[in-house]
C-alpha cells in the first residue's frame, strides 16, 4: 500500500516537475540539448516507469473484472513501454548532439531502434492510445466498485487531452492526472492512520 501512495502521487509529480523544467529549457526559444533537456527527460523517464508501477496496483485492487483488467494491464504497459523508448532515445539524442540542430539529424539515426522491428511507427501514433485506455479502463473500473469517485476518469482524459495538445500544457495536466487518482492515496492513508490509531 506505501507503493501505491508513492506512485498515484509521485508519478504524476514527475511529470508537473518535467513539464517546468521544460519551460526553462525552452526559454531560448528551443528544446535541448543540455542539462535542462537531460534531467527533465530523466524526471518523465522515472515517472513513466511509476506509472508502470500503478497500472499492477490498480488491478490489484480491483475485486471483480480481472479478464478486462489484465487485457488494461498488458495494453498499459504496452503503451509505457513506447513512452519509455521514445524518451530514452530523446536522452541518447541529448547527450550526443552539440547543438538543437543537430538533434534532428541524430534523432533519425535512432527511428528504427532497436533493431528494425517494423512496428515502431505503429507503436508511436498506437502507444500513447494504448497507455490511456488501460488506465483509463482501470480507472473506470474502481469508479464502477466505488474505489474511485465518478470524476476520476473525467481528470484521467482531460489530463492526457490536455498534454496532447501542447507538451508545454504539462504541469496542468500533471495536476489533472494527480487529482484523479488521489482519492485512492488519500483512503490508504485513512486506512493507515486508523490502523495506528487502533494500536
Amino acid at each position: 500500500m506505501v507503493t501505491m501512495t508513492k506512485t498515484f502521487v509521485a508519478a504524476p509529480l514527475l511529470f508537473i516537475a518535467y513539464g517546468i523544467i521544460r519551460w526553462i529549457d525552452g526559454a531560448d526559444g528551443d528544446h535541448g540539448p543540455g542539462l535542462a533537456w537531460t534531467i527533465g527527460h530523466l524526471l518523465f523517464l522515472t515517472g513513466f516507469t511509476l506509472y508502470a508501477v500503478a497500472l499492477f496496483v490498480l488491478r490489484g485492487l480491483l475485486a471483480r473484472a480481472r479478464g478486462v483488467s489484465l487485457v488494461a494491464l498488458v495494453a498499459g504497459l504496452i503503451g509505457v513501454a513506447a513512452f519509455l523508448r521514445v524518451i530514452v532515445i530523446d536522452l541518447i539524442v541529448g547527450f550526443r548532439a552539440d547543438d538543437h540542430a543537430a538533434m534532428s539529424v541524430i534523432g533519425d539515426e535512432y527511428d528504427r531502434w532497436p533493431g528494425d522491428l517494423g512496428l515502431y511507427d505503429t507503436l508511436y501514433t498506437v502507444g500513447p492510445l494504448l497507455f490511456l485506455a488501460g488506465l483509463l479502463t482501470l480507472a473506470i473500473l474502481l469508479t464502477r466498485e466505488h474505489q474511485l469517485p465518478v470524476w476520476s476518469p473525467v481528470l484521467l482524459l482531460l489530463g492526457f487531452i490536455t498534454i496532447t495538445i501542447n507538451l508545454d500544457l504539462m504541469p496542468l495536466g500533471g495536476v489533472f492526472l494527480l487529482v484523479a487518482l488521489l482519492p485512492l492515496d488519500l483512503a490508504d492513508r485513512k486506512i493507515r492512520t486508523g490502523s495506528k490509531a487502533a494500536v
